[in-house]
């Protein structure tokens, strides 16, 4: 299905908005950056970033061609979501200009992926709306809003059946500083199911260090052993 991954992703809307599925012709926009956007998640959570960039830039472009604010910021939000899942927010300024002029929805993603900042975009922070959210992410919203412990999150995030929006979700948790060591070990085991290389290694690594913090040294070396594997020859120095 087209954009069927980055529909987990990102917003429940945007597979209609990107695929046209009630128009009788898509017109090639929509086909274009459904195409592409599929194809930049999957490079992304890869570890393939060069081309990962340019199926960003092409989705981008395709989606420009419409001029509308929702269908841009979705492409961006997809993106950020992406990242969010490798614990990295620093590509989420893509959508801050759209923002204002965007629906709901997206206002709602971005603040749970914690992108609404002051002055940025003309969008005030507030916390995000849980209704406003993808369905995966609805609860956990909650449980954040409402003080829910690190085990309650756990158990929360393991119930999400979509391993990318597992991530995603473990990733705004983490950010909160509400992911304990059994959260972690549910991502990492998230990510090593689906071959993700480079959530993955992210995810190694905080596994590794919340080891080292808790003197767990056997689970620290095992942790960064995978680490290694996942990095390659060049981390080892094997030939």
């Amino acid at each position: 299905m087209a954009f069927r991954i980055a529909s987990m992703v990102a917003l429940a809307a945007v597979a209609a908005v990107l695929s046209g599925c009630a128009a009788p012709a898509v017109p090639v926009w929509r086909i274009e950056a459904s195409r592409a956007v599929e194809q930049a998640v999957t490079s992304t959570l890869t570890g393939r970033s060069r081309a990962a960039q340019q199926q960003w830039r092409t989705a981008h472009e395709a989606a420009a061609s419409a001029g509308r604010a929702d269908v841009l910021a979705r492409v961006a939000l997809a993106r950020c979501a992406v990242e969010q899942a490798a614990l990295t927010r620093d590509a989420c300024a893509a959508a801050q200009p759209y923002l204002a002029d965007a629906g709901p929805q997206e206002r709602a993603y971005a603040a749970y992926l914690g992108l609404a900042q002051a002055g940025e975009g003309g969008v005030s922070p507030a916390r995000p709306t849980a209704s406003d959210l993808p369905g995966p992410h609805q609860a956990i919203a909650r449980a954040l809003e409402a003080g829910a412990t690190p085990a309650e999150l756990a158990r929360l995030l393991a119930a999400i059946d979509d391993p990318l929006a597992r991530l995603v979700a473990g990733g705004v948790v983490w950010q909160a500083g509400r992911l304990d060591a059994a959260g972690v070990s549910l991502m990492v085991d998230t990510a090593s199911q689906q071959g993700w290389r480079r959530p993955l290694a992210v995810w190694l690594g905080v596994q590794a260090r919340l080891a080292e913090a808790a003197g767990d040294t056997e689970a620290a070396t095992r942790a960064r052993r995978r680490l290694d594997w996942v990095l390659g020859p060049a981390a080892t120095g094997t030939p």
